[in-house]
């Protein structure tokens, strides 16, 4: 078998390193419900909050709140803190009857749905056990079904219950340290905020914390701070809930503000979620967040709030007060695409005062404010008339000043004046004393240009080499031209759109450093063809990039060709809620073809099909996506259709791959304790790559098929026999498969005395 690494086009054999490291590849759903079904966010909440009771004796301690960050959903409900212990009880939080039973190894564990009598549900997750009378019913249908995961669906009058009536005790089944989970969904199963239930109260008078402050630009044409990357902000605390940054950033075109921001209640210690943000300008509401409504169903499109890329990158968990795509996400105000955005077309150029109130569930409020400036920068032109140079400003930034920068080709030390720039716009100065010359000008708010470069000489070194790279920023592309010496003129950069070239402005970052950026034609796919020519050193040089790029269009379908069949993408009208360009890159080893997906952090709607060519039968083929959330297996070589393998991308992109496992699960640490005449068998079952197929894992004893308890988290198999061995000996039995059909098959004797 082969293992891409994400770092780089680097291959590891090494799935013994992976299963040392007790790593899973495989990121089953957590807090998430996958059956289809329209949204009802758009509904107005009508249950009875103070109808609902606290749900358990094992305290008062919320470890997690509602909707905080998980890597790919949002928190479904609230955790109770059971210290390290399980075993307490867990009561029915109103009158309804049981509706769902659920079993899994992974994700929620042991689970109960109680359906109420105004169509919403409570849910109770990481459970132990259950109450007596639907832990007999469970067994019953595990040992008919042959396994342990099981999902049960009830008949309103199997198992009825009253408000505070036992139904399980608290565990810590699925993922997870002991805690009980505990949500309230409405009448579609999507997730209301507990803390909105009277009971649920808790004493806490500390304000949240605010740790920083992230400013993204949005749009081909916007920088902050002379730069198109995130801007971070430090924060500075004035006092108990009161925060300021002194740093006025200059904003040009479009951007959105972050928050990096958590919470923490008298008496823990554990960090939590906010409630809710209100982002106001120059003191007037401006755009507002509240938590009390998530996603069950598409509970990945949590990445249009939280900003995966910063969480990624490590620099926070940065919650988005902006919308940048189309949502079904209706906890902003206003809701309409692009709101919250600061942008020329709702605010004046000049300075502007912002606020950021971020509160708890109890109303506690942390305050940040500070200043921005959105202007559009200043521009100019430079010429030379014999010994004299004008340097020309458009008169509609005026008034502001010209920093003048130079220096001769043997020194890389500027000489720096500053100088107004009169009613006019143009600047004067004799051509003497310098070989280059550097201008920036700053408006009357401070807001200052990129650079332009005149050569008044040009440095004929004969050396230096061009570069040119790409970045997809989703709508729009960005193209950077680097340079090993001074760029002596503007390069000239074009781009190839199926046979039709057309220019792309660039503009100067420094002497060796430009950029441009462009809208791809929504109408071609395929190659795309970036030629840059500069002059460098003297040297006319050339710079080719060529790469593949597919409009995916939102409420629009079709179907992407690429490598000659060997990659097929589709679409539909609902895949994708805002449009973007796909960019598709193709990375060769040991004769196994991968293909990276970009951007990296589109979030999808209801995802993409993707397809790749099987070849060879003669292996156990795997389609493999490796994105955000880590390795996922999409679909088995069992699956494969005309000869090519088909898997759906749901949530964000990355790179998809075929790989070979001919490896069977590994089964390991057996032991059979039989002081008792009810013997307990606990062993350790993992799989190095595809994973293990818990539904497939059986275990046999003396030719009877038992049911054991998995812990899929730790790769743990545990078995108590329900009922004492006769004395004498006994054989057992495993059998085990990973998600591509390789099995495992373990026999040990043991004697009961």
């Amino acid at each position: 078998m082969h293992l891409f690494h994400r770092g780089g086009w680097g291959w590891l054999y090494a799935p013994v390193l992976l299963a040392l490291a007790g790593l899973s590849l495989r990121y089953p759903p957590y807090d998430v419900d996958t059956e289809p079904r329209h949204s009802s966010l758009a509904k107005p909440v009508t249950t009875d909050f103070s109808d609902y009771i606290w749900p358990t004796d094992a305290g008062r301690t919320i470890t997690s709140t509602f909707a905080e960050y998980r890597q790919s959903h949002f928190h479904g409900g609230i955790d109770i803190g059971t210290g390290s212990s399980t075993g307490f009880k867990v009561y029915a939080a109103r009158d309804g009857y049981v509706s769902r039973i659920r079993v899994s190894p992974t994700g929620y564990g042991k689970m109960l749905y109680v359906r109420h009598g105004d169509g919403y549900s409570t849910t109770y997750a990481h459970l132990r056990n259950f109450a007596t009378n639907i832990e007999a019913h469970v067994t019953g249908e595990q040992k008919a079904l042959g396994h342990y995961s099981v999902d049960i669906e009830c008949a309103p009058e199997q198992f009825p219950v009253k408000k505070g009536e036992i139904i399980a005790y608290t565990g810590e089944t699925g993922v997870g340290s002991p805690h009980l989970h505990f949500e309230i969904r409405d009448e579609n199963l999507d997730f209301i905020n507990p803390m909105l239930c009277p009971d649920f109260s808790r004493t806490d008078r500390i304000p949240p914390t605010i740790r920083g402050l992230a400013i993204r630009p949005i749009g081909a044409g916007s920088v902050v701070d002379g730069s198109w990357k995130t801007v971070f902000l430090k924060v500075h605390r004035q006092s108990n809930g009161h925060y300021t940054i002194p740093h006025t950033f200059h904003l040009s075109g479009a951007a959105g503000l972050a928050i990096d921001v958590r919470d923490q209640a008298n008496g823990t210690r554990f960090r939590q979620g906010i409630h809710s943000h209100e982002l106001f300008i120059d003191d007037k509401p401006y755009y507002s967040v509240r938590l009390d409504r998530a996603p069950s169903r598409n509970s990945h499109l949590s990445g249009l709030y939280y900003d995966w890329e910063l969480v990624d990158a490590g620099r926070g968990r940065f919650q988005k007060l902006f919308i940048d795509s189309p949502t079904e996400l209706l906890m902003y105000l206003p809701g309409e695409d692009s709101a919250g955005i600061l942008r020329g077309s709702r605010l004046s150029e000049g300075i502007h005062r912002y606020k950021i109130l971020s509160k708890d569930h109890n109303g506690n409020a942390a305050e940040l404010s500070g200043a921005f400036v959105l202007n559009h920068p200043p521009t100019c032109t430079v010429s030379r008339n014999g010994d004299s140079i004008a340097i020309s400003f458009d008169t509609r930034m005026l008034p502001l000043q010209a920093f003048i920068y130079t220096r001769s080709n043997e020194s890389n030390k500027w000489t720096t004046r500053k100088v107004p720039v009169q009613t006019d716009g143009i600047v004067t100065m004799r051509a003497q004393g310098f070989d280059v010359l550097k201008i920036v000008g700053e408006s009357k708010w401070g807001s200052t240009s990129l650079p332009v470069f005149y050569f008044k000489n040009k440095p004929k070194s004969g050396k230096g080499a061009l570069h040119i790279e790409h970045e997809v920023q989703g709508s729009f592309v960005r193209v950077q031209i680097r340079s090993d010496g001074a760029i002596t003129q503007q390069p000239v950069l074009t781009i190839d759109e199926s046979g039709r070239e057309r220019m792309i402005p660039v503009e100067a970052l420094d002497i060796d450093h430009y950029f441009g950026t462009f809208v791809p034609d929504v109408n071609k796919v395929g190659m795309r063809r970036l030629v840059a020519r500069a002059e460098v050193e003297g040297n006319m040089l050339t710079a080719i990039d060529e790469f593949d790029l597919y409009p995916i269009h939102a409420g629009g379908s079709g179907t992407i060709i690429h490598d000659a069949g060997n990659l097929l993408i589709s679409y539909d009208s609902s895949s994708v809620s805002k449009t973007f360009f796909l960019e598709v890159e193709k990375g060769v080893r040991d004769d196994t073809a991968v293909y990276s997906l970009k951007p990296e952090y589109t979030v999808l709607n209801q995802g993409i099909n993707v397809s790749t060519r099987l070849g060879t039968t003669d292996d156990r083929h795997g389609l493999f996506l490796h994105s955000r959330r880590g390795w996922e297996l999409l679909a088995s070589s069992q699956m494969s259709e005309n000869g090519m393998l088909s898997g759906r991308v749901t949530q964000s992109l990355g790179d998809i791959g075929l790989f070979v496992d001919n490896i069977p699960p590994a089964i390991s640490r057996l032991n059979i304790d039989t002081k008792q005449r009810r013997p307990t068998v606990s062993f350790r079952c993992s799989d190095n790559f595809s994973g293990v197929e818990y539904d497939d894992l059986i275990l046999y004893i003396d030719g009877g098929i038992v049911i054991p308890e998995i812990d899929g988290e730790h790769h743990r198999v545990t078995y108590r026999a329900a009922e004492p061995l006769d004395r004498g000996s006994h054989l057992l039995k495993i059998r085990a498969l990973d998600e591509l059909g390789n099995v495992v098959e373990i026999e040990r004797s043991f004697k009961i005395r």
